[in-house]
């Protein structure tokens, strides 16, 4: 397997496309491809952490040299295939089949059927002999000539005349070869099954050797092609995990195979255990027996630090736009960072993005030392597709993301000195729903000295968007009753912060601080005199800009607490100090 070094993400794509010559025969594509690992703090950040990955399958789609396999029917267009031909369409019109099977013994008389449902036409070989072909189907295969359309959903049934002439006793060869009436069709199916008599030989649904984007030698049909295979599964990982500077490792974490959302691509997580606080870890995690990634973190303190705290907080970060502030909020040597949704801007069915932004962070938020920054992560609507409010709309988040409940809202606890509450501002959960919940997770937390929320839409915004007036109805009053150190909210890419409020108005001894609006790399909005006015937002913000941004919050050893915007473009552009923290 090829490791890469840590270069910024589009210079590695770059070195990794010029390397491809250089890799041996085949490696270039049979090789799967990973992304990540994000280390994820949910449970006990003292004590434990979360990897997880991610490993792409190379879709039926791409061009390649090898065979793969997949359950028939193959195709596109029709939304009933189980082996999706996504990019079939406008590049390529012949896909290729083989499934062996095998007999003991080899009955007479009893009649063989191949049964087809395709779309445009096929021929079939058993035994490297012609069996069976479409009537429209003209020339010799690979360069035959489809005469007219056919609409799938009509099955054919081809009976084989003679197949004791054909069939053999132990292993027999099915190949298929299905053509397209032209490149540019809107459909394509091949969908076949085999039968002896009333038993399937090769039922519907059946798993075949496959190839698609490409065709094969010339006398492919005669034998079963072998098959590359892409995966690694969870049995071939290895994540170890040991003492930074010597010690026992640890033993073996379990490691969970998942789907990534409703994809076919391979979600690998491992939940790490019983580790001691505030204790640096080597880890390595490996692949098949080869090394993928080698890194080290840290554990949260399990009791107050004795030295100053530091996270990072923001929200709404795209791919590469999201480059330059992740760079700059690693550079800082946060203990981890604290982000208000809106992570890939995949919209709940934008795979790639995915992997790009698992690529950025793994890449880019690493310490000056080489501390790979765990993250804690709440919703943003952009990780939903459209419709109504559901978990299963955010499929790539809930699978991604080792929640605790596998809800999205969630309270993390760093010991007994400082605790998070993470909300779902209207996405997959209703703000009405929580309300319950927030007061018992507050109420539960009242005597926890450092007590901070996040979520992603803001009550108290600059104006671009609308304020989150159910927010202010029913979350606000519940920060100001339990007196929350300080509300993260994000959406809008701006930056802004509030006076310390009560219920929008003014109040330094016992109004709540409010800091945002998410713009750690989506593009930014320019915040107009009119956008301030029309939500009243001059009474409430002491300080809003447009600019892209991450806050670094600071937390003393004597519990004053700091914050500081800062952007890329220009360092330090807003400084507040909380003159209610014990000095």
């Amino acid at each position: 397997m090829f490791l890469l070094p840590r270069f910024s993400f589009l210079f590695r794509c770059a070195l990794f496309t010029t390397l491809l010559p250089l890799l041996p025969a085949g490696m270039a594509e049979a090789s799967p491809r990973y992304h990540g690992p994000l280390l994820q703090w949910y449970h006990d950040p003292a004590r434990t952490i979360t990897f997880s990955w991610v490993e792409e399958q190379v879709s039926a789609s791409e061009n390649s040299r090898d065979w793969k396999r997949g359950a028939a029917g193959f195709g596109y267009g029709d939304e009933d295939d189980e082996t999706l031909l996504s990019g079939m369409q406008g590049r390529f019109q012949r896909l290729y089949l083989a499934r062996d099977f095998t007999l003991e013994v080899v009955p007479r008389g009893t009649p063989l059927k191949l049964i087809v449902d395709y779309d445009d036409a096929f021929v079939a070989w058993l035994n490297g002999v012609e069996i069976a072909r479409s009537d429209n189907l003209e020339g010799a295969h690979r360069e035959g000539v489809v005469s007219r359309r056919k609409e799938a959903g009509d099955p054919q049934v081809f009976v084989i005349e003679k197949a004791e002439t054909l069939l053999r006793a132990g292993e027999n060869l099915l190949t298929i070869e299905g053509h397209n009436y032209k490149d540019s069709s809107s459909d394509f199916t091949l969908h076949p099954a085999l039968t002896l008599g009333e038993n399937p030989i090769i039922p519907l649904g059946a798993e075949w050797v496959f190839l698609a984007g490409t065709d094969p030698d010339p006398d492919w049909y005669l034998h079963l092609p072998e098959v590359e295979e892409q995966r690694i599964g969870a049995s071939s990982w290895s994540l170890r995990i040991q003492p930074r500077g010597g010690g026992d490792p640890l033993s073996l974490p379990l490691i969970r195979e998942l789907p990534f959302g409703e994809t076919d691509h391979h979600l690998f997580r491992s939940r790490v255990e019983n580790l001691t606080p505030d204790t640096a870890y080597d880890y390595t995690l490996s692949a098949g027996g080869e090394i993928v990634r080698e890194g080290w973190f840290r554990t949260a303190p399990a009791e107050a630090p004795s030295e100053d705290l530091t996270f990072v907080v923001g929200g709404d970060m795209d791919t590469e736009p999201a480059i330059p502030v992740s760079e700059m909020a690693a550079k800082l040597d946060p203990l981890f960072a604290l982000v208000g949704g809106d992570l890939a801007y995949g919209n709940g069915k934008e795979t790639e993005r995915w992997f790009d932004w698992l690529d950025i962070w793994a890449e880019h938020m690493v310490g000056p030392q080489g501390r790979d920054i765990p993250i804690i992560a709440a919703i943003g609507n952009h990780e939903m597709k459209a419709g109504w409010m559901s978990k299963s709309r955010a499929p790539f988040f809930f699978s991604l993301f080792d929640l605790p409940e596998g809800e999205s809202n969630f309270t993390v606890d760093f010991g007994d000195y400082l605790s998070f509450v993470a909300l779902d501002s209207n996405h997959s959960q209703r703000v009405g729903s929580q309300t319950d919940w927030l007061e018992s997770a507050l109420e539960a937390r009242e005597s926890v000295p450092h007590l901070f929320a996040i979520y992603h839409r803001p009550a108290w915004g600059t104006g671009v968007k609308k304020n989150e007036l159910e927010i202010q109805r029913k979350w606000c009053p519940l920060f100001e009753r339990f007196q929350v150190d300080c509300v993260f909210e994000n959406d809008h890419h701006t930056y802004k912060r509030t006076h310390k409020i009560t219920s929008g108005i003014p109040d330094p001894e016992k109004g709540i601080l409010y800091i945002g609006d998410g713009a750690w790399g989506r593009h930014i909005r320019p915040i107009e005199p009119s956008h301030l006015d029309r939500v009243g937002a001059r009474t409430y913000l002491a300080h809003w800009a447009s600019r892209h941004h991450a806050v670094e919050v600071t937390i003393s050893p004597e519990g004053a607490k700091s914050y500081r915007a800062i952007s890329p473009e220009g360092g330090v552009f807003d400084t507040f100090v909380d003159p209610d923290s014990p000095q």
